[in-house]
């Protein structure tokens, strides 16, 4: 009937973010009607939105950026949720999920559900202080770390560890900065000092950590009621940056023993319900040490649906109360690959080519260009809903052709 507003069963957030445009096809594909917001609290609002142009977009929403103001973010998204009846609100972001979760029984009250794990769980998970806390009293190993509240505190760790290490906010969302804090490598005295003090302005403290070098391996888990009923794992081949960032290019695997066993454990120690992110990195020995549980939706989820888990289903299903059932296994060996963030990598791997976690040029090109005959799976792209991926093809032009006229 005319003028009345349309229902839909969930709003996905942080639609610029892949892993948003995978979950609204996954849920689309499923029956249900999906809306997509973004705030550009982190994308730039002069670029389009590939998820926007998705088939299964039945509504795209531009919110008030959470970075800005908060308030007015959450104001509007309840109005949105109000008129339109959503059912569930789900995020795929640090930043929102931290802007969101005070209103958690706000939004409960309009009859939808933020599909993001308790508030308690939340506040281990999101310092990674605290999640390397939880986990030694587990006995999962994690790097060498030192945590530094002031420039002054990094003489203990050069004390403690060798050149080249990391430097990692302990939070990676405070609302100071204008983006997720991300931990980079350091060589020297004066970098460590200029990573510290742009972390500590941000507002967050510091972790000092030994830089492993080997492998990187992650666990994506699914649980619910303690139980684990679903899990993928994966090596990172590449990410952007290069130290440790959004994963671009990696392959699914049978999750070793030796880390499996250790994310269920400290996910269910912290109380972690739905899905979750565990990620580590072998040391040189190739034991695995601990780097982070993200508590949300990752940038592999693409790798998992391509190997037969569909964790956003999951989550919905979870989230409305319906029974979710367990997955018993995936297929292993499927690469998939993020065009745009794989040609991220190769400029950045070219301008810090020879620093920690990077290749020479010449292999950088080398592994980029031979890529394609060894992936099938790329990020964005669905044969049955092209737009996203033709219209990200569109920015990463853009991107590169400022790049070059920088």
């Amino acid at each position: 009937m005319a003028g009345i507003p349309e229902r839909y069963d969930a709003l996905v957030l942080d639609a610029a973010h892949k892993q948003s445009l995978a979950s609204a096809r996954s849920l689309g594909r499923a029956g249900l009607r999906v809306a997509l917001g973004e705030t550009f609290a982190e994308y730039p609002s002069s670029l389009p939105v590939p998820a926007f142009r998705s088939r299964y977009c039945a509504k795209a929403v531009v919110l008030p950026s959470y970075g800005a103001d908060a308030a007015a973010f959450a104001d509007a998204l309840a109005d949105f949720v109000r008129a339109h009846q959503v059912r569930v609100v789900l995020p795929t972001g640090d930043g929102v999920i931290v802007a969101l979760a005070p209103h958690r029984a706000r939004l409960a009250e309009l009859g939808c559900v933020l599909a993001v794990a308790s508030d308690d769980a939340l506040a281990i998970a999101t310092d990674k202080d605290r999640t390397l806390a939880a986990a030694r009293e587990l006995g999962i190993a994690g790097p060498k770390s030192v945590l530094v509240n002031s420039v002054t505190e990094l003489a203990a760790a050069y004390a403690e560890l060798e050149f080249p290490f990391v430097v990692k906010p302990t939070i990676p969302w405070t609302g100071k900065a204008h983006s997720r804090l991300m931990p980079v490598e350091v060589v020297s005295e004066a970098e460590a000092v200029d990573a510290t003090r742009k972390f500590i302005d941000a507002g967050s403290p510091v972790l000092a950590q030994e830089w492993a070098p080997g492998r990187r391996e992650g666990v994506s888990l699914f649980l619910a009621g303690g139980q684990a009923l679903a899990s993928c794992g994966h090596v990172a081949h590449r990410t952007s940056p290069p130290l440790g960032g959004a994963s671009v290019l990696r392959e699914s695997i049978e999750a070793p023993a030796d880390i499996l066993e250790p994310a269920v454990a400290l996910a269910r120690a912290i109380g972690l319900e739905g899905v979750c992110e565990v990620e580590f990195r072998r040391d040189r020995a190739g034991r695995p040490l601990l780097m982070e549980i993200n508590p949300r939706l990752a940038g592999t989820i693409e790798n998992a649906a391509a190997s037969g888990i569909d964790f956003p289903l999951m989550i919905w299903k979870w989230a409305t109360g319906e029974p979710v059932e367990q997955v018993k296994g995936h297929r292993t060996g499927v690469r998939t690959r993020w065009l745009h963030g794989d040609l991220r990598w190769l400029m950045q791997n070219y301008h810090l080519s020879g620093r920690p976690d990077t290749v020479s040029k010449a292999r950088g090109g080398w592994l980029f260009a031979t890529e394609f005959a060894r992936t099938r799976h790329y990020d964005n792209v669905d044969w049955h809903d092209l737009s996203p991926a033709i219209t990200e093809l569109g920015v990463t032009a853009r991107t590169v052709l400022r790049t070059r006229g920088s």
